[in-house]
């Protein structure tokens, strides 16, 4: 095998096409190209094309999933769906996705955790459990985030419960809607009692 051209892609100018005996044969960044010295004329066998082109795929998809990131916290789960998305191999996701965990990149607990605090005054355990597992969160991780969250349940449920009567008369109708609304947030039935029992204390 002879590699007869490399041409810069026009919409990607950070990659470029290798072209084996004049048919196409894969496109690859030029970093990689150049660090594993690719030039027109080279012989190359099969197999270790290949295993270049397998270590620059990694690679891109290790910068692929940072640039991922860096916009916003992602679970586990959120950053292997944009990689295949991307249509990179598993290996080459994998690679990606171990590596952001051994940087610190990437952690479920931490990211429950945050999205646990940032949403405790809107919504309950259970629907935030539910949203976290959505993102592909395992059930353990949002049991250990809520061990290690800052939050008070009890008080949030009741605040949320005090602003949703705001303006209200607070009668048998409006408390049994809230009631069913904090239900709805995910909010536990003894938060719900506590916070309306509260609130009928302080009329």
């Amino acid at each position: 095998m002879k590699i007869t051209s490399l041409t810069v892609q026009e919409k990607h100018k950070d990659r470029c096409n290798i072209f084996v005996d004049g048919e196409f044969y894969k496109g690859i960044t030029i970093e990689t190209a150049m660090q594993f010295h690719l030039k027109v004329g080279l012989e190359i066998d099969e197999k270790t094309l290949k295993e270049i082109i397998a270590e620059g795929e990694k690679k891109d998809a290790l910068n692929k999933a940072i640039n991922y990131i860096s916009k916003a916290l992602k679970t586990k789960s959120q950053v292997k769906t944009y990689l295949l998305k991307k249509e990179f191999s598993l290996d080459a996701v994998w690679y990606a996705i171990d590596k952001l965990k051994e940087y610190g990149y990437i952690d479920d607990k931490v990211y429950a955790t945050r999205y646990i605090e940032s949403t405790s005054k809107t919504q309950g355990k259970k629907l935030s459990a539910y949203k976290l597992m959505s993102k592909g969160v395992k059930k353990e991780d949002i049991e250990c985030a809520y061990e290690q969250a800052n939050i008070n349940s009890k008080e949030d449920a009741y605040n949320l419960a005090v602003k949703r009567l705001r303006n209200k008369e607070i009668n048998t109708e409006t408390l049994s809607k809230t009631y069913r609304y904090l239900l709805g947030r995910g909010f536990s039935y003894d938060e719900v009692d506590e916070a309306l029992s509260k609130i009928k204390e302080d009329l």
